[in-house]
């Protein structure tokens, strides 16, 4: 049932004031929360995105250089591996030409077998093979007597002269000039594993005279791959055409000499070209693998340089590891930092609401906070300016210091983010190609000085003498894009004021006949020479202790030297350790063309 009315005992002012304010309404902060749990989000989500990227980035990085690595041994390798098979090959084909002449005696064999400079260690026997497959001597057994002569014919490497139509291997295993590279096998005569390489002697009237055989140790190439760092599980192979491993070592130890690897499309010999690199998990262990290979030479066989790509990330894996509990942290610290600061608001809201008692200023505040939260809304373009924005003011306006640090460390995070985003965005604009690039017609002078006043303050506060010295001869207009010149000086000049604590810093302006060069100058301490190329590179500085010290993300430098080519010209270094560092930006006088 409903109560019955009862008279009103309330006056009619105060009753007109009650009828015309609404009641108080907790919820009235939500649109201020909301903004702020958006912002916060979008600041992680780009915080994140951002993080994911340059990990992305850097584990390519950090493949390419392995890959890089890989490619480089193996071709060191290969023309290691080229110089002995020339040796013995040469060796071969003057042992032929003097059975063909008739002009060959039993003292030859250690002649020529010597004349290699590979024996006995590496080239262990050169051996004669009659036209029936016997054997007939070699620099360790020239007559023949200590084995009997024995009989070859079934040998492989014999096999493919005497028969070559019976044999796939004569095909795969034969260079140009007829020198076959044959299995390690162990030999009749010299009793140890040794790659065979053999070479017909064609007879006068057709047929064949007889077979040289020049025996390698495989053992020294196993030597030579065990001195390569390459890890537990990085292996250097020797392998012919036909699949099968001459020598191979793995984690420094021989292993699997004479097994034939099973045929996979990045192992076809014939589909190769000299060199190139692939990755893939092991048949045998299951281990995936940064392959890289290099064919040596002209002859049938190819080194194979791989490592782990576990290993190879070993060192991107402990930086992505910090990289993300670093996020982890960054994130709880602005998830609570906006979480108090949302609480905090909202109790400030309470009690002011709670001391407003005319229906007027209940109205007032609340359209005036509706205008600001509107007028921000629409003035600011991204979360994350919005963000940055909001917590500048929340920092000025706020009188507890605790509120105001909180605001602060929201808006410093986005600073850091913000300029972080406008680096990396300008260097992705300058490798796509799609950085606006507008030439005009500047004033030299203008340009230069006024970069130098941005910093006149910054010198003051440092002691440094800020210096500005522009040659006769430099042209007083040059047609570029002002704005990105602006942009490099800047870089340099910001790097200067940083990096050096007494003395001087100097823009320095002259020109040769087709180019204007721009010069900033100053007496930090140098960088050394092996540094020079590195701290033009992505997310490169000088050393740990530079990052540490003074902070920056490594791509300020990367970004001046992309500018600079995007303008035409180029950034050079000149600078020695303790004696200051001189960086140069050259243009073109005129667009397009190439500064010398």
């Amino acid at each position: 049932m409903t109560a019955p009315k009862q008279p009103s005992a309330i006056t009619p002012e105060r009753s007109a004031a009650s009828s015309a304010a609404p009641p108080l309404k907790r919820p009235a902060s939500l649109p201020l929360r909301s903004m702020v749990a958006w912002g916060t989000g979008l600041v992680l989500l780009m915080a994140w995105g951002t993080v994911a990227l340059l990990m992305d980035v850097s584990r390519r990085d950090a493949m390419n250089a392995q890959i890089r690595q890989n490619s480089n041994l193996a071709l060191s390798l290969g023309e290691q591996t080229v110089r002995v098979m020339a040796a013995v090959d040469q060796a071969t084909l003057r042992m032929r030409d003097a059975v063909q002449a008739d002009d060959f005696e039993k003292a030859d064999f250690t002649r020529f077998a010597n004349e290699t400079g590979l024996a006995p260690q590496i080239l262990t026997q050169l051996s004669l093979v009659g036209p029936d497959g016997r054997f007939i001597g070699s620099n360790i057994d020239p007559t023949g007597e200590k084995t009997g002569h024995v009989d070859l014919s079934e040998r492989e490497h014999v096999q493919v002269h005497l028969h070559p139509d019976a044999s796939e291997a004569a095909r795969l295993q034969q260079t140009p000039s007829g020198l076959f590279v044959g299995k390690p096998v162990v030999g009749k005569v010299s009793g140890k594993a040794t790659i065979q390489l053999s070479r017909k002697i064609p007879a006068a009237g057709g047929g064949v005279a007889g077979v040289i055989v020049a025996s390698v140790n495989p053992g020294y190439f196993e030597d030579v791959y065990r001195g390569v760092q390459l890890g537990q599980t990085g292996v250097v192979t020797l392998i012919g055409n036909d699949r099968t491993i001459r020598a191979r070592v793995m984690g420094g130890q021989s292993v699997g000499m004479g097994s034939v690897v099973p045929r996979s499309p990045d192992n076809n010999a014939e589909e190769r070209g000299p060199s190139g690199h692939y990755v893939r998990s092991s048949g045998i262990d299951g281990i995936e693998r940064i392959y890289a290979y290099s064919r040596v030479g002209t002859y049938p066989l190819m080194v194979v340089v791989a490592t782990s790509t576990n290993e190879a990330l070993q060192e991107w894996r402990a930086s992505r590891n910090i990289a993300l509990i670093t996020m982890a942290l960054f994130s709880a610290a602005l998830a609570g930092a906006a979480l108090i600061f949302v609480r905090s608001v909202r109790q400030l809201e309470s009690t002011n609401a709670a001391l407003r008692i005319s229906e007027a200023e209940a109205r007032s505040a609340s359209q005036a906070k509706s205008e600001f939260l509107a007028a921000v809304s629409h003035e600011l373009r991204t979360p994350l300016t919005s963000i940055r924005g909001f917590a500048e003011l929340m920092e000025l306006r706020l009188d507890q210091p605790r509120y105001k640090e909180q605001a602060g460390l929201i808006r410093k995070a986005a600073d850091h983010l913000n300029a972080l985003l406008t680096e990396i965005l300008d260097l992705a604009k300058v490798e796509a190609g799609a950085m606006p690039h507008l030439p005009t017609e500047q004033n030299v002078a203008d340009i230069v000085q006024s970069t130098a006043d941005f910093f006149a303050v910054t010198a003051a506060n440092k002691n440094l003498d800020m210096q500005v010295q522009i040659a006769p001869d430099a042209p007083a207009t040059l047609v570029c894009d002002g704005l990105r010149l602006k942009q490099v000086l800047n870089h340099l000049l910001s790097n200067a004021m940083k990096f050096t604590e007494t003395g001087a810093v100097t823009i320095e302006v002259d020109a040769t006949a087709d180019a204007v060069r721009f010069h900033v100058v100053d007496t930090g301490p140098g960088i050394p020479a092996h540094l020079h190329e590195t701290i033009f590179e992505k997310f490169r500085q000088g050393n740990d202790q530079v990052s540490y010290q003074h902070g920056g993300t490594g791509l300020g430098l990367a970004l001046s030297r992309a500018l600079a080519v995007l303008m035409g010209g180029t950034l050079t270094l000149s600078s020695s350790e303790g004696q200051g560092s001189r960086f140069t930006l050259t243009l073109p006088r005129s667009p397009g063309a190439e500064p010398q």
